[in-house]
């Protein structure tokens, strides 16, 4: 039974009806919206209205991209960072290399230059190796009997006085570094003549002076060079440098330390010098 204001027979729009009025309404929008652009301020509002909603479903995909862009970066920052590491490894070993080259060049420039003086006759030689006993102070080098070397020839470098030929092999010799403890080498202050005898000290690597009077005068720096009276040595080789005296209270001698000024631990090339004292 209806109920009061309730019509007994009203009767409802039906789908198609419904579906029928709904593109109508469309079909004029999209003729209001071509003609007059009616829509316009709509889809201005409704852009600014979905723009934070397109960022915030965009973010994910933007921080996929940074991240796959950073992990590229840092691993063409690594290969660089290799690449780099590797260039500057080459390049200090050639560094090392041509400051090697210019050494030895220079040592043997020097060594040419000892060679050719006309009142000296020497031979080239190379090291062949320390031994095994490094406190001995002694080195093995490449020439021997058949370059006309024999025992107690000195040895020289480009600085000063190496050693004395200790024993000698057909194509090898063993030199005895100044620096043994069991050489020495009868010497001279250059600036004073004062005549010294300059010992090896195996323990240090370092020279000493040895029986001078503790009233000798001596200073710290003086040059000493070979004196010849040994009838071994040639006279003016340069020997050792003064580092260190000292006048101990109670003994006649001084205490003389010096540093010789071959390169006794660093030479390749050497200089057999072919004294023949009889």
């Amino acid at each position: 039974m209806a109920t009061p204001g309730q019509l007994m027979f009203a009767r409802r729009v039906g789908p198609a009806a419904r579906l029928f009025i709904w593109i109508l309404f469309g079909f004029t929008l999209v003729v209001l919206d071509a003609r007059l652009g009616a829509l316009d301020v709509m889809r201005a509002g409704l852009s600014r209205v979905m723009r934070p909603v397109q960022r915030v479903m965009l973010a994910p995909f933007d921080l996929a991209t940074e991240i796959g862009g950073f992990l590229v970066r840092h691993r063409d920052l690594q290969l660089e960072r290799n690449r780099l590491l590797q260039e500057r490894v080459r390049l200090h070993d050639e560094l090392n290399t041509a400051r090697d080259a210019v050494r030895e060049n220079q040592e043997l420039r020097g060594i040419l230059a000892l060679e050719r003086r006309p009142a000296l006759s020497a031979v080239a030689a190379s090291i062949l190796y320390q031994g095994q006993d490094w406190f001995s102070h002694r080195v093995t080098i490449d020439r021997g009997a058949g370059s006309g070397l024999r025992a107690g020839q000195p040895v020289v470098d480009t600085q000063g006085l190496v050693g004395q030929v200790t024993r000698v092999y057909p194509d090898s010799s063993e030199v005895a570094l100044v620096s043994n403890s069991d050489q020495l080498t009868p010497a001279f202050i250059q600036r004073t003549g004062q005549r010294a005898l300059v010992a090896g000290s195996s323990h240090s690597g370092l020279l000493e002076i040895r029986f001078l009077p503790v009233h000798a005068d001596v200073q710290t720096g003086d040059l000493l060079l070979t004196s010849g009276i040994d009838r071994v040595y040639p006279p003016g080789l340069p020997v050792a440098r003064v580092t260190r005296v000292q006048r101990p209270q109670g003994s006649p001698y001084a205490r003389i330390e010096c540093v010789a000024l071959a390169g006794i631990d660093r030479d390749r090339d050497l200089l057999v010098l072919l004294t023949r004292h009889e």
